[in-house]
């Protein structure tokens, strides 16, 4: 039983090496690092379990063992839970990992026709459509882009023929008026995003795709797209 104890202890000691050096390489060498590990957002939901985690490691730690055994033993949850907290540290999952690859991403062109693109948004209940031209992002259009377009023209008058066109004026990123969208770097960890979908509307604009590029910049090719559906 002592060797469960022993692996406790010695995961415990890993878990302050680690975060001390991924997160607050400026602590203080005597600085308890465990406490400041609540803050990091992917570990917030371990926080109750770690706190307790903390509690038996000082009893440990400061209490002798009675006839060579230590006094109390951690359980295999406890351990286990010490190891997935380790490797969400050191191997924190990416962003890309959980995109829609730029392969199996819908995108349409500006001499796209209308019908065709509304046909497949509806078939396959895609939200946002990708507007590329030469390569590079000029655009975005979603049901929004139809609302924006009837709030300013005050009508809209469709047929078979009408093309992607018709609405390039307010297909730019920042031309729509409920919903907005980032660009990270395919370097970018997976609770990035979901502390970016988290946040509150911005000018009461909701996020809706962030966009994955080499370097997150959006005059970039695209990599892959994350909306709040593929985190659920």
């Amino acid at each position: 039983m002592n060797s469960q104890t022993d692996k406790f202890l010695q995961l415990y000691k890993e878990l302050e090496f680690e975060g001390r050096r991924i997160y607050f390489p400026d602590a203080k060498e005597n600085e308890t690092i465990i406490g400041r590990l609540f803050t990091v957002p992917q570990l917030k939901k371990y926080k109750e379990d770690l706190d307790y985690c903390r509690i038996v490691r000082n009893f440990l730690t400061h209490n002798p063992k009675v006839g060579g055994v230590y006094p109390i033993i951690p359980s295999i949850e406890m351990i286990n839970l010490l190891k997935r907290c380790l490797n969400i540290i050191v191997n924190p999952p990416k962003a890309i990992d959980f995109a829609i690859p730029i392969e199996r991403i819908y995108t349409a062109a500006l001499d796209s026709k209308l019908s065709e693109v509304i046909r497949v948004m509806n078939s396959f209940t895609y939200t946002h459509i990708p507007i590329m031209e030469n390569g590079k992002l000029v655009g975005i259009f979603s049901e929004n882009t139809v609302f924006t377009y009837m709030c300013y023209e005050n009508s809209i008058n469709i047929n078979e023929d009408t093309c992607i066109s018709r609405f390039e004026k307010y297909l730019p990123l920042d031309e729509h008026l409920n919903e907005y969208f980032m660009f990270l770097p395919e370097t970018a960890f997976l609770y990035e995003v979901q502390e970016l979908f988290k946040y509150t509307p911005v000018r009461k604009k909701l996020l809706t795709v962030i966009y994955i590029t080499k370097t997150g910049k959006r005059d970039e090719p695209l990599i892959g797209m994350v909306t709040p559906w593929d985190l659920l």
